[in-house]
């Protein structure tokens, strides 16, 4: 099957995660520092996260899109959530996790989950998992992104965007997550 558009990937790496944390995984207006070239919606194709939790403390990791955001604040979709638990020895303080996810079903669905939003809203996807008016998504605050050299904040949230909320669920340590997106930017 050829592919009508070409497909990029990103990978944002974290480590020593301590505290819940958010994340530009693809910035759909930068076309400077992120390989696509077209800003008009994201089609997510695929995810692979890998992570290391030290210490025994409970992590979730959430991956969605901005559906609207401004100075003060930002509201989110979530599209998937990763649980991260010791389930065998809870007690032990170091788990691993790995996850891969193929969002084209292997080729059927070439275009993906489209992640279009109009008017504050996903057109083309329904989830009742949100995030609303939260400070973190607000567009005029730089965060970490898989453009940022070394870990830099060059990812500005914006409608659109595909972004990661780290979060301590509870317990303590810290958490090493690499995620890696495989996208179409239409």
């Amino acid at each position: 099957m050829t592919r009508p558009r070409p497909a990029y990937a990103v990978t944002l790496g974290a480590e020593a995660v301590a505290e819940s944390t958010a994340y530009v995984l693809v910035d759909l207006s930068d076309t400077t520092n992120f390989p696509h070239g077209k800003t008009t919606e994201l089609h997510l194709l695929g995810l692979d996260v890998m992570a290391e939790k030290a210490g025994d403390g409970v992590y979730d990791i959430w991956v969605g899109v901005v559906t609207e955001n401004d100075g003060t604040d930002g509201s989110i979709t979530w599209v998937r959530c990763f649980h991260l638990e010791s389930v065998c020895n809870p007690t032990d303080s170091t788990d691993r996790f790995h996850a891969s996810e193929d969002y084209t079903r292997g080729g059927t669905v070439p275009e993906g989950i489209n992640l279009n939003v109009t008017s504050g809203a996903l057109t083309k996807f329904a989830s009742n998992l949100t995030q609303a008016d939260n400070a973190n998504w607000q567009n005029d605050v730089g965060l970490a992104s898989p453009a940022g050299a070394g870990g830099g904040t060059t990812g500005k949230p914006g409608a659109g965007d595909l972004v990661m909320w780290v979060e301590e669920v509870s317990g303590s340590g810290t958490l090493d997550v690499c995620m890696t997106v495989t996208y179409e930017a239409v």
